[in-house]
């Protein structure tokens, strides 16, 4: 089926440049982004610590448990993770941690190694890597470890890469000599090719020894630097054009406790000094990709470099914990030294250290974002502190505000510089939104959209959620001169250990490929130009689904009376109390969800007193698990400070003008709402505070640029449809141009279409020439299309 859309473009009507640097990557460690992916260190588990529990902490059926009640999993069905004996039958040996007379104090346990009797054969202790090591014909990888021996024990090691069978591709030896931990290091070439090889100490004489920190890096890593980055993964990064990079993270920086928290000191120096710690994410990072070699990352590939600095918050959704503000002191103080450390003088103390660890020179940190995804007052408190200590001493750096729960660009009296907004929603939410930024303050703050994707129903990242995405992008850049920043997230997944989906590149020890969103964001990034123009896009659209029941938070239930939901004459549901025993409700998490999640047309009635905590009730509720929640809600705070916001999955966006009005806490407040057609009113004690009419959702959205050098007009068009749209588009302002020139196109015949790693190209971008006689572009349904135009 085909449908119309017109696009009309004025060249000659600029409206501002490009920002330069629009498009950036978030890099966090996620999904072993880091540890087993990007950080080239092939072991395991390499100091023995993947079992430890944080402090605080405990483990019950698999289970671990924060101080403040969080639960996550702690599987290990391995005693050692990563670590596994080969003992031939008739020989005796076992290996265990021992947390006796440790390497030192960063470093608490080491692998005890207790061959009792080997009368023949040899016994060995093995690897397996990150689900397998990978290694290569004629490729070298530098081996070093920690090791010590007991007295007796005559202390020489095979060590081998081979397969499970036993066959070998490199070997060498090492002869422990001390029974004090010493460092030892070898370089093995493979002469074969294995994606899943392991690495094994072998010993063919009785006797106990122990091993700490063993790591095996190729020699082929990014630039060839010490301690680096798999070059592949570099080079995927690299051709989305990036223009900075954030770090660490992400909720990473945050961590679930104080102890689980990002703290960069204990990441630099000598690997033997750095402390490895818990993640969120559910396993144990090594720290061993730490502040500086991201300084280094940035620099190595061009980039303005973000530092996510953790302000005295844990994550607050997990649930969080507070560094009392008389406490703060210190973590202000780790802000101030880790600006130092990347930008001081080799004078001071933290610049000496930067010049110790190899890098005298400053790194040139730009951007320092205060906190991830913090919110409320707490973090307002907080972000003050921070803010106003970086100003004060280095007023060349450029801060990022959280508003994770705050909308568009309020910022509560406090001063910004730039926002960080977050959207994580539905395929609908990013078509029905692309307009959001059009309608944005331009006197506040400028914008970083920091973290973005299409989550629901879009596990292994298909077409459609690439082309959702693109269609907000379009967004984005045509209003370049409010959002300066943008970066997609997550940003990397090891295929055998994904705890967020979907991500833009997949990877396991050999093989890498991007989804369609890499290749939207490719295509976005290499296709920039210098100006963006004024267009204008007519086109037909479908409408947006506004359906749902209610829900209001449990612990406000006795704040609230005399529920009347009707439509028309009709009385759907009237409740003089609510409680999850009461007719059509039922409790989820902490709200009390109401009604028929397929109510579309109604008005709804309560008598609510605000207290000190204020109601929030939710319309259009469609019932729905919090990855993929759907609704309205209506804020009122006790202060009479009146919010209307849309929630999509892990996304918040403003629907009306908020409002202050006069109450009183104490006083019952007549809260009303009707939903008639595409338009909901919300009504306190008979006034209208808020309105908002749905629109319609674009079968087409559309940007362009000019990019003067090449004398090119570039038009963006993007159709998540599933009609070919005959776009007509009209060029003003540039004589007559023809309808033609090179396109790159992203298509597929299924929206649901996907690669994998074994089909890494199924979903992929094609350039060719075009020509359109008439002046009509034939948008293929589900397909984003770039136009290069010589004007």
């Amino acid at each position: 089926m085909r449908k119309s859309a017109n696009v009309t473009i004025h060249a000659d009507k600029i409206r501002f440049p490009v920002s330069p640097t629009l498009y950036g990557l978030f890099f966090e460690e996620i999904s072993h982004a880091g540890d087993g992916g990007i950080y080239a260190e092939l072991i395991r588990n390499r100091s023995f610590e993947d079992t430890l529990v944080p402090d605080r902490c405990h483990v019950e059926n698999c289970k671990l448990h924060s101080p403040a009640g969080w639960v996550s999993p702690f599987e290990h069905t391995d005693p050692i993770p990563g670590w596994y004996t080969q003992i031939p039958e008739g020989c005796e040996a076992e290996i265990k941690l021992d947390d006796a007379l440790p390497l030192n104090e960063t470093n608490p346990v080491s692998l005890r190694v207790e061959a009792a009797s080997v009368p023949h054969g040899r016994v060995s202790v093995c690897n397996t890597g990150f689900w397998g090591i990978p290694v290569r014909s004629g490729e070298t990888y530098n081996l070093s470890f920690y090791g010590k021996k007991a007295d007796g024990y005559q202390g020489e090691l095979e060590i081998t890469l081979e397969d499970r069978s036993g066959n070998i591709y490199a070997s060498g030896s090492v002869t422990l000599t001390s029974g004090e931990w010493r460092k030892y290091e070898l370089t093995l070439e493979s002469d074969g090719d294995d994606a899943e090889a392991i690495l094994a100490f072998s010993t063919r004489s009785a006797g106990t020894f122990w091993l700490e920190l063993v790591s095996l890096f190729p020699a082929t890593t990014f630039l060839h630097r010490k301690n680096g980055l798999r070059p592949d993964l570099v080079g995927m990064l690299q051709q989305l054009k990036p223009s900075f990079l954030r770090f660490p993270g992400g909720c990473f920086v945050e961590g679930f406790s104080v102890e689980t928290a990002y703290r960069w000191k204990k990441t630099i120096g000598d690997l033997s000094e750095r402390t490895s710690h818990w993640t969120l994410w559910q396993y144990r990072t090594t720290n061993g990709l730490g502040y500086h070699e991201y300084l280094q990352m940035a620099e190595d590939m061009g980039l303005h470099m973000m530092f996510v600095v953790n302000c005295g918050l844990t994550c607050q959704g997990r649930p969080g914990e507070m560094i009392p503000m008389e406490d703060l002191s210190e973590w202000v103080q780790d802000m101030l030294d880790a600006i130092e450390y990347a930008n001081g003088p080799v004078t001071g103390y933290w610049g000496s250290l930067r010049a110790k660890n190899g890098h005298p020179e400053p790194f040139g940190l730009k951007y320092l974002e205060i906190g991830n995804e913090n919110f409320g007052p707490e973090y307002n408190l907080r972000y003050r502190v921070f803010y106003e200590a970086v100003k004060e001493k280095y007023p060349e750096i450029v801060t990022i505000w959280n508003t994770h729960w705050e909308v568009g660009t309020e910022t509560k009296g406090l001063p910004v510089e730039i926002v960080d907004e977050h959207f994580y929603a539905d395929n609908d939410f990013y078509q029905q939104y692309h307009d959001m930024y059009d309608h944005y303050d331009r006197s506040g703050p400028k914008i970083y959209v920091g973290e973005y994707a299409m989550i629901v129903d879009n596990k292994s990242g298909t077409l459609l959620g690439a082309l959702s995405e693109a269609a907000f992008m379009t967004g984005m850049e045509r209003n370049q001169d409010l959002v300066t920043m943008s970066s997609y997230a997550p940003l990397f997944a090891n295929i055998h250990h994904t705890v967020w989906d979907p991500s833009l590149i997949y990877f396991d020890g050999t093989k890498v490929y991007g989804t369609p969103s890499f290749h939207i964001q490719k295509m976005f990034g290499e296709h920039r130009g210098e100006y963006v123009v004024d267009s204008h896009v007519a086109t037909e659209s479908r409408p947006a689904g506004l359906y749902g029941g209610l829900g209001v938070e449990e612990k406000a239930l006795d704040r609230i009376q005399d529920l009347v939901v009707s439509n028309g004459s009709e009385t759907l549901l009237r409740l003089n109390r609510l409680s999850g025993s009461q007719p059509q409700c039922r409790e989820f998490h902490g709200t009390l969800l109401i009604g028929d999640p397929s109510w579309s047309q109604y008005d709804v009635s309560i008598k609510a007193i605000l207290g000190s905590e204020g109601i929030r009730l939710r319309l259009l509720d469609r019932h729905l698990p919090w990855d993929k929640q759907n609704y309205l809600l209506w804020e009122l705070d006790p202060d009479g400070e009146s919010r209307l916001v849309r929630i999509v999955g892990w996304s918040r966006v403003k629907l009306a003008p908020n409002r202050k009005i006069a109450v009183r806490e104490a006083d019952w407040q007549h809260m009303q709402a009707t939903i008639v057609d595409d338009t909901v009113k919300c009504f306190l004690n008979g006034e209208l505070i808020h309105e908002y009419q749905s629109a319609p959702i674009p079968y087409l959205t559309s940007v362009s640029t000019l990019d003067r050098k090449a004398g090119e007009l570039i038009i963006k068009l993007v159709n998540p449809s599933p009609y070919l749209l005959e776009t007509e588009i009209h060029i003003h302002g540039a004589g007559t141009v023809p309808v033609q020139g090179i396109q790159t196109v992203l298509t597929s015949r299924n929206p649901k279409d996907a690669n994998t790693i074994d089909r890494p190209e199924s979903v992929s971008p094609k350039d060719s020439d075009f020509r359109c006689d008439d002046g009509v572009y034939p948008l293929p349904p589900y397909a984003a299309a770039i136009l290069r135009i010589k004007i």
